[in-house]
């Protein structure tokens, strides 16, 4: 690969995290806010909504990433308006089945499985086809963004989902300071902000596509579409069960509060990963029609950058967690919600770099692999959530997730043959992890935190360093080069 396909890249990575990095910063600034206006156990409600949002998004069939990797080979504005088309509208109509379904079951499962207060149930059972409505944006979603991911128009795509994001955090707040917090006027206030996101995707997309011709079917492209994005849907279906399920589980043994005192640390940790999503994003089309020698480098290199860059991010996030949490949310909740971001950062930094090969096996026509991968870990992993939960409540949860992403992780790397190029980048950061858990966990003097800490940053950017790949090195070294020069 060229000096300038690297900066490509760079530039990419950085649009795409730059459009995952605004939406949370304004969530972490009104989660305090959430916290305030609607409280711990409405609050913890409205995230068992959206957790249910994000899985009833598997209903676009898989398309989306089957759209990106389609789009990404065609070179003909009527193809790929020909695959746009067929596979928005099998998206739309999978969303509507979805919607129906929730309407149907929502009210069941809000009054009778998770264990709500009972003054909340019948409010619940009441926003439940506003949930339902909501569906079928987020389904299309996936496809619009797929189409501007194939054309690599990453601001458009950024700015556009930043707008729904954004829209989904703000409005519901918005109706909240003005005094309605009853779960339908929340959720109808969310269904304007994801509807105000689609429309900013759609008007992107009808742009960088652009939009060709009449929208309808094509029978040429449903069988390509469907036999691809079949694996990825199942991918779709079971993947976001195992990721949103825990909270359902913390819901439904522990009590609506239990899923806030999961669900924000988790939110928070998340965001440790949208590097590897922004990199693996950036990586998708070109893994999708790259040869097999740019492809292995590209994936070895993103392997070991991921494991530099995040190292060190890790190891200062779990330093600084539990004060972060004083401030942010008050001792009182800091001292539940802290350990439960540590173990999860864990399973970040461990399967951060899995993001990389993970995007490349479907970018390369096997979506498959990991999707028969999910259906055997399935049943193994529920029966553990349940004992984990049970038994040690919010941190059995944590765990779990975090055993769960090592598995997926290191099954991963074994399918692309990339397990040695991953031993040698996490190996040597391993140090400086074990001594900001030692900071976090062994209660010291505040000085010896302090010492402990910095030591374990420290060394992190060291082991970093000396692993990176020589494309990073250079990248950081021309950066920082001219950064002197203009001084």
């Amino acid at each position: 690969m060229t000096i300038s396909s690297h900066r490509h890249i760079a530039r990419s990575t950085l649009i795409n995290f730059s459009g995952l990095l605004v939406p949370t910063i304004v969530s972490l600034a009104t989660v305090p806010l959430y916290l305030h206006y609607i409280g711990e156990i409405r609050y913890g409600i409205l995230l068992l909504a959206f957790a249910f949002l994000g899985y009833f998004g598997a209903f676009d069939l898989g398309l989306g990433r089957a759209v990106a990797q389609r789009i990404a080979r065609q070179d003909s504005v009527v193809d790929r308006n020909h695959t746009f088309w067929t596979a928005f509208i099998f998206s739309a109509t999978m969303g509507i089945v979805g919607a129906v379904i929730l309407y149907f079951l929502g009210g069941w499962l809000f009054a009778s499985v998770l264990r709500l207060p009972a003054n909340l149930r019948p409010e619940m059972v009441t926003a439940v086809p506003w949930l339902a409505a909501i569906v079928p944006l987020t389904a299309v979603i996936s496809v619009l963004a797929g189409a501007l991911e194939a054309r690599q128009s990453f601001i458009a795509l950024n700015l556009s989902q930043m707008t729904g994001l954004i829209g989904l955090q703000v409005l519901p707040l918005t109706v909240a300071l003005f005094g309605h917090t009853s779960m339908p006027v929340l959720l109808a206030a969310a269904l304007t902000g994801r509807l105000i996101g689609v429309t900013a995707l759609i008007a992107t997309t009808a742009y960088h596509l652009p939009f060709h011709g009449t929208p309808r079917i094509h029978q040429t492209e449903i069988l390509p579409l469907l036999r691809f994005g079949g694996w990825i849907s199942v991918s779709g279906l079971v993947t976001p069960f195992l990721s949103i399920v825990d909270r359902f589980f913390v819901g439904g043994i522990i009590g609506a509060a239990a899923v806030t005192a999961y669900t924000v640390p988790y939110s928070v940790t998340q965001r440790f990963a949208y590097l590897p999503l922004a990199l693996s994003t950036t990586v998708f089309p070109r893994f999708s029609k790259g040869d097999k020698e740019s492809t292995r480098q590209m994936l070895n290199d993103g392997i070991l950058a991921l494991v530099a860059i995040q190292t060190p991010l890790i190891t200062l996030a779990m330093v600084l967690m539990d004060p972060f949490f004083n401030l942010w949310i008050g001792h009182a909740l800091a001292t539940t919600y802290y350990p439960v971001a540590i173990i999860l950062l864990v399973g970040v930094w461990i399967n951060g770099p899995n993001y990389i090969p993970h995007n490349m096996l479907p970018a390369q026509g096997r979506p498959d692999v990991m999707a028969k991968f999910y259906m055997v870990e399935f049943i193994p992993f529920l029966i553990l959530l349940w004992v984990f939960v049970t038994c040690f409540g919010i941190y059995g949860a944590a765990i779990m997730w975090t055993l769960r992403s090592t598995t997926d992780a290191i099954f991963c790397f074994w399918a692309t043959q990339s397990m040695q190029v991953f031993l040698r980048g996490i190996t040597p950061t391993v140090p400086s992890i074990g001594l900001a858990i030692a900071a976090d966990t062994l209660h010291l003097s505040d000085v010896n935190t302090v010492a402990l800490g910095t030591v374990a940053v420290l060394l992190a950017i060291g082991a970093s360093w000396w692993i990176a790949p020589n494309t990073l090195k250079g990248l950081v070294l021309r950066l920082t080069g001219r950064v002197y020069d203009r001084r």
